[in-house]
């Protein structure tokens, strides 16, 4: 007998209630998509201030450019994120006044430095590696701040089961970096066999895989406390990062070569059909409640990790619209004109997906991280859109002030460009892009491991905020330390 809506509600307010005795933060009040956008714009905006510190301060040491990068973009992001999030916007127009006051200074030697500094075929991807490496650094700070209670405001966490949040954004923007550097994206499958794509899918989400398995032996031997309302029992990233690779792979492989033109499509496919599926019956309602109408994740397999499990499912139409993406971006653009038409393009998805937020939100369902449903869907191509055109933004106002001899293009110093020789180079953004899971991997480490030896949620203000710079300092020393070294990690 199907129950009625009344018995629905009443027991999703009472496990609603179990969750705000377990996780208050969970359903205090939440952030808006403007807030939300303007706290991770903050690093663009650093990042431009440090291209023009570096036009009258260029150390040439190694500990030298750590530093002035650690200053310039890791501790704005640690400050911003904690004891000055209540003033996000008042500190983003001091930085951006500032900014404007250094580019009246400053004078734009000539608008032949754009031809000199790109096309990016001869300088890669800038504001690629640049978006892709700030949303691994602004992750690496949040996942250990939030448990500084007294620092980091509720309106950051995770919601449960709708709204919008910083933290939110964290699954999302990983999901969409990746999919914008996908074969697909970058026009790699066209002379490659099925066969192949999918053999070398596997090999990725194997390793994906082993270290979710490795996550969550750890947990379980070190009893570390892991909540099991974000992704179920025995689920974790690795395991949705590695579902979604693979799913995604068998759909582009099913389909003929030139679908990939048209991803957008399939994506719009697969987040409706989920959509609907969540809204016609009662799958929604069981993602969140379960069997035992307690929200319980106990049973068999996937009951107990139903949220991760059929979260990917939204994930995967994520996933496909940031190959669309993806495949904008890596175009052949020649000229500046070919610059501008792809900014264009990004500003449109940008405007376009922000709208269908706002209507989806208020009139179909209530963006929901936990189930990924077609909101949350939508909105993470907005923040990430306008994350990635700030990105690409710092570098086209750079390439205006740059210079032969001094490109002042994020990331891409004359050193670092060029790796196959060491150079005298210790960017931090090209750091962490040479090894992102590296990157990630220490961060969760060194983590656990703050709190395994602190008490977090007592400790106060200032030595709150020193513990996260002496942890992103030595998260991103260590990165920075195999970069100098030229290391790579990623060896499948």
């Amino acid at each position: 007998m199907q129950k009625t809506m009344a018995q629905v509600d009443i027991m999703e307010l009472q496990y609603l209630e179990k969750i705000r005795l377990a996780h208050p933060s969970w359903l205090s009040s939440e952030d808006s998509v403007l807030n939300v956008a303007i706290t991770t714009l903050i690093g663009p905006i650093c990042l431009l201030l440090r291209a023009f510190i570096r036009m009258k301060l260029n150390p040439s040491s190694y500990i030298g450019q750590f530093l002035l990068d650690c200053m310039s973009l890791m501790v704005p992001i640690i400050i911003s994120f904690t004891v000055l999030s209540t003033s996000t916007f008042r500190l983003f127009l001091i930085v951006l006044i500032v900014i404007i006051c250094i580019c009246k200074a400053y004078k734009i030697e000539s608008i032949s430095s754009i031809y000199q500094i790109y096309p990016l075929q001869e300088f890669g991807m800038p504001f690629l590696n640049t978006y892709r490496a700030l949303v691994n650094l602004c992750t690496i700070v949040v996942i250990l701040a939030v448990d500084f209670s007294l620092i980091f405001p509720q309106k950051f966490h995770k919601r449960y089961t709708n709204g919008f949040s910083l933290m939110d954004t964290g699954v999302g923007s990983f999901i969409f970096s990746h999919a914008l550097v996908a074969p697909e994206s970058r026009f790699n499958t066209i002379s490659e066999s099925r066969l192949k794509r999918i053999k070398q899918c596997l090999i990725s989400s194997s390793m994906l895989i082993v270290l979710g398995c490795g996550r969550l032996f750890v947990t379980w031997l070190t009893d570390y406390s892991v909540s099991e309302e974000e992704y179920g029992k025995h689920w974790n990233f690795f395991f949705t990062l590695a579902l979604v690779k693979l799913l995604t792979t068998m759909i582009f492989c099913s389909l003929p070569a030139s679908a990939t033109n048209f991803s957008w499509v399939i994506a719009t496919v697969v987040g409706v059909g989920y959509q609907c599926l969540l809204s016609l019956a009662d799958f929604k309602d069981w993602i969140i409640i379960g069997d035992n109408k307690d929200g319980s994740y106990t049973g068999g397999f996937i009951h107990a990790n139903r949220p991760g499990l059929f979260s990917s499912l939204g994930y995967c139409s994520l996933y496909m619209f940031g190959v669309q993406v993806g495949r904008l971006i890596f175009t052949p653009r020649v000229k500046w004109v070919d610059h501008a038409k792809c900014f264009e393009k990004l500003i449109v998805i940008a405007a376009a997906s922000s709208l269908m937020t706002c209507l989806l939100h208020a009139h179909i369902d209530k963006s929901s991280r936990m189930i990924a449903n077609l909101t949350f869907v939508i909105w993470q191509i907005c923040h990430n859109t306008i994350l990635l055109l700030s990105s690409y933004a710092v570098d086209l106002l750079s390439a205006l002030y740059s210079t032969p001899e001094n490109p002042l293009i994020p990331g891409q110093c004359v050193s670092c460009s060029n790796r196959k020789s060491r150079s005298n180079c210790c960017c931090l953004l090209s750091a962490i892009n040479r090894n992102q899971l590296f990157f990630f991997l220490i961060g969760n480490v060194l983590t656990g491991v703050v709190n395994l030896a602190v008490k977090t949620g007592s400790v106060e203000a200032v030595p709150a905020v020193a513990t996260l710079i002496a942890y992103g300092g030595v998260v991103c020393g260590l990165t920075s330390l195999l970069f100098v070294f030229n290391v790579s990690t990623k060896f499948w």
